[in-house]
């Protein structure tokens, strides 16, 4: 199933006499569009366990308590997202960009974060049990009350 990503259109702006050709691009997730990539819709809640997101386009996506379990969200572009309270169970995140998102008490127990970019990431009361990523990963990530990889808790008394 391939992924949907938003809709172009082109139009041409004169400005002074001078003739430019724009490219309008419409946001994956305007709140007048009922966007889907595959059978998940890109809203708040959406129950989008198991889909394949592969590459998907979705930065500053409201994704908010939406369901991503065992999803394949590889290459995905989440920057600057509202994933809080999402689960991402067993999800696909390689390579993904998570700059700047809020996964706030999000859970992502399982998770193949591998080469993911987590730099301003809020963890916030995260499950990051059994997930694949490393410290270096996590050093520019916000870690307040985070279940770790390891089952312990960072930053307890944040």
């Amino acid at each position: 199933m391939a992924a949907r990503f938003p809709s172009r259109r082109r139009a041409h702006v004169a400005i002074a006499g001078l003739s430019l050709g724009v490219m309008f691009v419409a946001s994956a997730c305007s709140q007048s569009e009922h966007t889907k990539i595959g059978a998940c819709p890109i809203k708040p809640g959406s129950p989008c366990v198991g889909n394949y997101m592969r590459g998907a386009e979705l930065t500053g996506s409201e994704l908010y308590d939406a369901e991503f379990d065992q999803a394949d969200l590889t290459l995905a572009k989440l920057g600057g997202s509202d994933l809080s309270g999402a689960t991402l169970h067993g999800a696909r995140l390689v390579g993904a960009d998570l700059s700047d998102t809020n996964l706030s008490y999000a859970d992502l127990s399982a998770a193949d974060l591998h080469n993911a970019d987590l730099s301003g990431a809020n963890l916030t009361g995260a499950d990051l049990t059994g997930t694949i990523v490393t410290k270096g990963q996590l050093a520019r990530a916000r870690l307040c009350r985070t279940m770790m990889t390891d089952g312990t808790i960072a930053n307890p008394t944040c």
